[in-house]
């Protein structure tokens, strides 16, 4: 079969830990995405509690957030396909390691586009992450139109106003929100900030990658 990233033909590997696995991707390239760091709030490279982390915490923001992979080269071009040029078949590459989280949760909650800018790409990157994962997927939240996020400076991003409502009840629920990929933060952290004030009881998050 061929790989989905490079295209190259590869003859899958089989061993009892992978027998009922679809392998979609060859070796060589699923070894260049490279596992997330230490800070235990973000998954971020170096300390054991990032700086960013430290400043969330200092304004009470809490937020365990679980990225698979950081945000380098491969995870770059790979995010390149599926999310800017629509390439949704190709998040099967990470189908088992989504399948795999374990974080206990009522709701999975993706981040939400905005009307504009769903209309400009389709679809829900974000949501098509949640749905490969094991749980009920629910579209709790709204977001109001604006810039897309990666079209900020970071001092922008963290200074935006908070641009997420609670659209359906969430009291007494443990939300895992879902995104593509953790920057500042900022994103995630407002949408549990508007989550909690709905009366969401727990809140955690896993994204793809995390940016370095």
């Amino acid at each position: 079969m061929n790989c989905m990233l490079c295209h190259q033909f590869f003859v899958p590997s089989w061993s009892l830990s992978n027998v009922w696995t679809r392998q979609t991707v060859c070796r060589t390239c699923k070894i260049k995405f490279v596992k997330r760091g230490e800070c235990t709030d973000c998954g971020k490279p170096g300390l054991n509690l990032c700086s960013d982390c430290q400043q969330w915490r200092r304004l009470g923001h809490d937020l365990k957030t679980d990225p698979l992979f950081l945000y380098e080269a491969t995870a770059k071009e790979f995010l390149k396909r599926y999310k800017f040029l629509g390439d949704t078949a190709l998040l099967d590459v990470f189908k088992e390691e989504l399948k795999k989280v374990k974080v206990k949760q009522d709701f999975i909650v993706p981040i939400p586009l905005s009307r504009e800018r769903l209309s400009e790409r389709r679809f829900n990157q974000a949501e098509g992450i949640a749905r490969m994962m094991r749980g009920k997927v629910a579209l709790c939240l709204a977001r109001s139109d604006g810039p897309a996020q990666s079209r900020k400076a970071r001092r922008e991003r963290l200074s935006r106003a908070n641009p997420y409502e609670v659209i359906t009840s969430v009291e007494g629920k443990t939300i895992l929100l879902v995104d593509d990929v953790y920057t500042t933060g900022t994103t995630l952290h407002q949408a549990a900030l508007r989550l909690r004030e709905a009366g969401a009881k727990e809140i955690s998050a896993v994204t793809l990658f995390r940016s370095v």
